[in-house]
């Protein structure tokens, strides 16, 4: 019945935008990182990886923003409420140049995904990243000091199968990038990990 519920909402972006802001207090914490992160004052092509609704796309210009999603459903409510540019795309294969964007952000994206996959995701990111771009990537993650019963339920029935340690994320992303600054944090009923990486 609850693994029903989760399909039933995550089909249905409005309501799945709707409750993720009331659940994650408007992902304020996440909207305070990627301004302390990016340098949005000064601009810089940003690539958005899972975009989903494109609930970031306004900290970022028009001109400026590019979100991807491998959801046609998603995108296409992306483009309706929010400003930039919107594709449907696999984030194994992006259809984009080497060396496009200054930015790249991986927002709860990699938890649905097997290692593997993970990991093409982000060598396709660092060929699309010029040689002195910055990625942010932030993810559920297993962090028990931080967990708690609520935590731990959401997490049983969240679709993405693959939430890590902190130890595993950053593994995985030290094969490909200079790991630069990581936390931990909360955001509302949520855990998460935060890397911000570099090329190496």
């Amino acid at each position: 019945m609850l693994n029903f519920i989760r399909d039933f909402l995550a089909d249905r972006p409005v309501l799945f935008s709707w409750l993720r802001k009331i659940m994650e207090l408007n992902f304020s914490k996440q909207k305070k990182i990627i301004k302390e992160t990016f340098d949005l004052k000064s601009g810089g092509k940003i690539l958005d990886i899972g975009c989903g609704t494109g609930e970031f796309a306004g900290l970022f210009s028009q001109a400026d923003y590019y979100g991807i999603d491998i959801s046609a459903q998603y995108i296409q409510y992306a483009a309706k409420n929010n400003k930039g540019s919107f594709k449907v795309m696999e984030a194994t294969k992006l259809g984009f140049p080497d060396d496009s964007f200054d930015y790249i952000l991986i927002m709860a994206m990699l938890h649905h995904l097997n290692d593997g996959d993970a990991k093409r995701v982000l060598s396709e990111a660092k060929r699309v990243l010029r040689p002195e771009g910055k990625i942010l990537i932030i993810e559920d993650a297993k962090i028990e000091k931080l967990e708690n019963s609520i935590d731990k339920f959401i997490q049983r029935y969240d679709k993405g199968a693959f939430i890590r340690t902190p130890d595993q994320y950053r593994n995985m992303a030290a094969d490909f990038f200079l790991v630069n600054f990581e936390q931990s944090f909360r955001s509302g009923c949520f855990v998460y990990y935060s890397l911000v990486l570099k090329n190496n």
